[in-house]
């Protein structure tokens, strides 16, 4: 769904504490030089720039300011990237580190840029930049993109982030879900790894139920309380969170029969922990990596990326994938988000920018570290890229070019977006997860918790029509 436009919110913050680090470690310098031929790029002034009329390079020299968490900054995925960019661009990145927002907060990089702070590059969430949209501190890149004859639909199709017919930022990878199974349980348990053709939520329970084993404290199922899966069956099924009016929809059945299904796997079915187990912390998102103990598991491709890593998260047993399960009698489909990188108003240096994140989107998938590129790919090039960059990463768990194809890339199947978008969503958001968790662990009924749902949904909506 397009998202809707909603007028700007009045912000109440304080200014966060923020530290640049430069990645050459030699903090700020004098970056001001004299240009004798005049040819310095719009938007570089009072960087250095060595830009000559017919350089390949014409930002080389140019430093541009990328706003990122210190963990962020400091991974090894980052620094590779950086020295990618400067390879192929010859531009200079520094990083300007902020605190990660706790729940609730604003964040804190939006809170900057609301503040005057120059920053060059930011990445988020299609959802998470309609908030920067809404707070006007975002920089529209269709003129940048003609001005550079690049031309974004034809490399990201319909994946560019618009408001209102403007394009705001370039996507880079797509997190797209998966079935993830552990090989040793079912090996155990004596039941043959299931397939991926007509893997239905219906086979999903069927195979939890037989795997499971409380007596072992085996578990046939995990999903965590992420509260894209109180309504993904729904979501899956084609229903809209908006009614054609603009309302909130979820007095639509099939939104009471998406949160009934999901919390009675752990509640009823106890094919996975109970939604009370969840809220304790008793078993965390990453249960199936660290634990051992849980059969399948489904949630986002970033899970492929933390299992490929037997340093953080070692494990004795094979890993097996599957694609998304899907409601039966639906099209398949799985959810996913995208990763997306776009320029602030406040950039010093808005052309090399988006250079910058030219580089990022189409390259940051080679990187290996397991990401499943939002650019377009052919089935030729995703093969290669599968048998170069992901099978080595999992040499030992015995996947295929085509575990991986049928999950990450094949086109004949839906992908949906795993959030809410639209007029309100960041607050409707919210709004589920605090009831969905009340009537999950039995403090309300269905009946009065989507009659919430509903009621708190279109009043958020009002609210951010009347702004």
């Amino acid at each position: 769904m397009r998202l809707k436009s909603a007028l700007k919110r009045g912000f109440a913050f304080s200014l966060a504490t923020v530290m640049v680090l430069s990645t050459a470690g030699c903090g700020k310098s004098d970056n001001t030089k004299d240009n004798s031929n005049g040819n310095t790029p719009t938007g570089t002034e009072g960087t250095e720039s060595s830009q000559k009329p017919n350089s390949d390079k014409p930002y080389d020299g140019v430093t541009v300011k990328w706003a990122l968490t210190d963990n962020a900054a400091t991974g090894s995925e980052t620094k590779e990237m950086v020295d990618l960019i400067k390879e192929k661009t010859g531009i200079n990145v520094e990083f300007y580190i902020t605190p990660t927002s706790k729940a609730g907060e604003m964040d804190k990089v939006l809170v900057s840029l609301m503040a005057g702070e120059a920053i060059d590059i930011i990445g988020r969430t299609p959802l998470q930049l309609e908030e920067f949209y809404k707070a006007a501190v975002l920089e529209p890149i269709d003129d940048l993109a003609k001005a550079d004859n690049y031309d974004m639909s034809a490399i990201y199709g319909d994946k560019i982030v618009k408001f209102e017919d403007k394009s705001f930022a370039m996507p880079a990878e797509k997190d797209i879900w998966l079935t993830y199974y552990n090989k040793k349980i079912f090996d155990d348990a004596n039941i043959p790894y299931p397939t991926a053709e007509g893997w239905t939520w219906e086979k999903y329970v069927e195979t939890a139920q037989k795997l499971n084993n409380p007596e072992k404290n085996i578990w046939g199922s995990f999903m965590s309380d992420d509260v894209a899966c109180n309504y993904m069956l729904a979501t899956q099924k084609g229903v809209s969170a908006y009614k054609a009016d603009g309302t909130a929809n979820f007095d639509d059945p099939a939104f009471a029969d998406a949160a009934k299904w999901f919390f009675s796997l752990g509640n009823d079915l106890k094919i996975q922990p109970g939604c009370i187990d969840l809220a304790s912390g008793t078993y965390p998102y990453n249960s199936f990596m660290v634990n051992g103990n849980i059969g399948m598991y489904v949630y986002g491709g970033w899970v492929a990326s933390a299992l490929s890593d037997k340093t953080k998260y070692p494990r004795d047993w094979e890993l097996g994938i599957l694609p998304m399960p899907y409601p039966e009698g639906e099209d398949p489909s799985s959810l996913t988000i995208t990763s997306c990188y776009a320029i602030p108003k406040t950039s010093k240096n808005k052309e090399a920018a988006f250079e910058a994140i030219k580089t990022i989107c189409e390259n940051k998938y080679t990187l290996g570290y397991g990401r499943v590129p939002a650019k377009i790919l052919t089935e030729d090039e995703a093969k290669t890229y599968i048998e170069s960059s992901l099978l080595p990463k999992f040499k030992d768990d015995n996947l295929t070019v085509d575990d991986f194809m049928k999950g990450w890339f094949d086109n004949s199947r839906l992908y949906l977006s795993e959030k809410i978008m639209g007029t309100a969503d960041t607050t409707i958001g919210q709004i589920y997860t605090e009831e969905g968790q009340l009537y999950g662990q039995g403090q309300k009924s269905l009946e009065d918790t989507m009659k919430s749902i509903q009621d708190r949904a279109n009043e958020a909506i009002k609210e951010a029509n009347e702004q």
